[in-house]
């Protein structure tokens, strides 16, 4: 009876270890998706002409 409590607790353990590991993991990457666009924004911002390429929509030049 006991060893199996132990069991138990061992396996709640390692899976809240695991967690752990999966959240540290994923506001890593939601950080450095948040620099990746903000370094993607500057540049947008020093080349004037790439901000039409990445963000309007219309065909200013009547080719479809």
């Amino acid at each position: 009876m006991l060893s199996k409590l132990i069991k138990r607790f061992s396996w709640h353990k390692k899976k809240e270890k695991e967690m752990e590991t999966a959240s540290r993991r994923v506001a890593l990457t939601i950080l450095r998706y948040k620099e990746s666009s903000k370094e993607i924004q500057e540049e947008i911002e020093r080349n004037r002409f790439a901000r039409y390429l990445v963000y309007d929509k219309e065909d200013h030049h009547g080719i479809h």
